[in-house]
């Protein structure tokens, strides 16, 4: 690993759905094992979608086994079906619910109030460009792309995340302020390359001094075969590609980090079969993969993470 006298750590979360419990539980074991609150083990977190959810509570001081519990015991009744809901005419899922369950797990605080810095990504509709909510401690308008005079900084943390989380036909985008706010995921499913421009342009950062830990949700194999016929359904499986275009995205980033970054650059994503975003069958073991890849690399985790002297 490269030198710097004083690295400035950064915690890049994905997006993707249920999968991201894969993070949440990865994470618990760190808090546990070198019993530390991630608040306190970087100097930046950044997250997309469900990536948003949990670097929301690493940045408030809620501990990685409540957001576990929010993935395994939330989700089932979140992710339940509706048959009046079809996808051709109405998003699939209650958006009022999910803000619910944030609501239930994640504090009732405006980004201004949050002195740690925290990025979280959105889309917006509008424009077409991508969106980033930024707390108190990180002020900076770098990859705003709407109206600059706009005062984001007093949105609710939750509000923010809900709008990160609107994957589109899943959940409702949000509309904040002259904004219309969909999930993240459809520019920076993994936000590390989101996270490295901001270290790099706001806080005034050179490669060396950056270590980034990065964490996906699960890259599945053998998305596609050879077909006849490429159609929306017959060749693309419908909702499908949405999960594609977010792997693709979030591979390309994790390249372009590590290609600059290089050893400073720690990134754990497991190989998983296609699991679809809304999937709960597969919750427990994205658990037990998590367990495993932090057993595996927590000897290598310990050194991309602050701990108090």
């Amino acid at each position: 690993m490269r030198n710097a006298e004083t690295p400035f750590h950064i915690l890049a979360l994905d997006g993707g759905g249920t999968r991201g419990i894969y993070a949440a539980q990865l994470l618990a074991n760190l808090e546990r094992a070198f019993q530390v609150q991630l608040k306190d083990c970087f100097d930046l977190r950044a997250g997309t979608s469900a990536g948003s959810i949990i670097a929301g509570a690493a940045a408030t001081g809620i501990p990685m086994e409540q957001i576990v519990y929010l993935f395994e015991k939330e989700a089932p009744q979140l992710f339940r079906k509706k048959w009046y809901r079809h996808p051709l005419f109405f998003s699939r899922y209650s958006k009022a619910l999910l803000a619910k369950v944030l609501a239930t797990h994640l504090p009732e605080l405006h980004l201004s109030d949050i002195a740690t810095p925290l990025m979280i990504t959105c889309s917006d509709l509008i424009s077409g460009g991508g969106y980033v909510f930024k707390t108190g401690g990180n002020r900076h308008l770098s990859l705003h792309s709407a109206n600059d005079d706009e005062p984001i900084f007093n949105v609710p943390l939750r509000e923010a995340i809900l709008a990160s989380c609107a994957a589109p036909t899943f959940f409702d985008p949000s509309a904040i302020g002259t904004a219309l706010l969909a999930d993240g995921s459809l520019w920076a499913s993994n936000p590390a390359f989101v996270a490295l421009t901001e270290a790099v342009s706001a806080f005034g950062k050179s490669l060396d001094e950056i270590r980034m830990l990065s964490i996906g949700t699960g890259h599945p194999q053998n998305m596609y075969a050879k077909r006849r016929k490429w159609g929306f359904l017959t060749g693309w499986g419908g909702q499908k590609i949405i999960s594609y275009l977010l792997t693709v995205q979030s591979q390309t980033s994790a390249k372009m980090a590590k290609l600059l970054l290089k050893e400073n650059y720690l990134r754990l994503n497991p190989e998983i079969d296609f699991w679809e975003l809304d999937g709960v069958e597969q919750l427990a073991h994205l658990k037990s993969l998590a367990d495993r890849d932090f057993e595996r690399h927590a000897a290598e985790i310990e050194t991309f993470i602050r701990l108090r002297q």
